[in-house]
């Protein structure tokens, strides 16, 4: 089956990005899938050409939190900042940026905007691993 962006997306979206720590999803090139390994619990595909997929939120690196961040300071006015950085003082930032409804910080069009740059960049990211995948196989073609 070929790989579709939506699945990229997910794989993207929950990979920990760290293999010797939770894991990774991987790309297999002679298999043409995605798969999950670790340095626990290594896959046979691991001994085959593969290259790791991006990860959203790379585990440890605070990507989303920095980025968020960022996002609150250019969208919103300064005494609502103050408000979520209050927030995640308390609670984090991991939390902060969740909806009020499942003990978060953000209302909803709030929540829809944070959304929405959160899924241009999914969307990013998967096309940048669709068009790797693209010319791996324009060269397995050519070679």
């Amino acid at each position: 089956m070929a790989i579709s962006k939506r699945m990229l997306i997910g794989a993207i979206a929950s990979n920990p990005g760290r293999y010797d720590g939770p894991g990774e999803y991987r790309y297999s090139i002679k298999h043409k899938e995605i798969y999950y390994t670790s340095a626990e619990r290594s896959d046979p595909k691991d001994a085959e050409p593969w290259f790791a997929l991006p990860a959203l939120n790379p585990d440890g690196s605070k990507r989303m939190e920095k980025a968020f961040q960022k996002f609150i300071t250019l969208r919103w006015r300064p005494s609502r900042q103050a408000e979520i950085e209050k927030f995640a003082s308390r609670k984090g930032w991991d939390l902060a940026m969740e909806l009020r409804y499942g003990g978060g910080a953000l209302e909803d069009e709030e929540a829809n905007e944070w959304q929405f740059v959160v899924n241009r960049e999914l969307d990013r990211l998967a096309e940048s691993v669709l068009q790797q995948i693209r010319e791996i196989e324009e060269k397995e073609q050519a070679g």
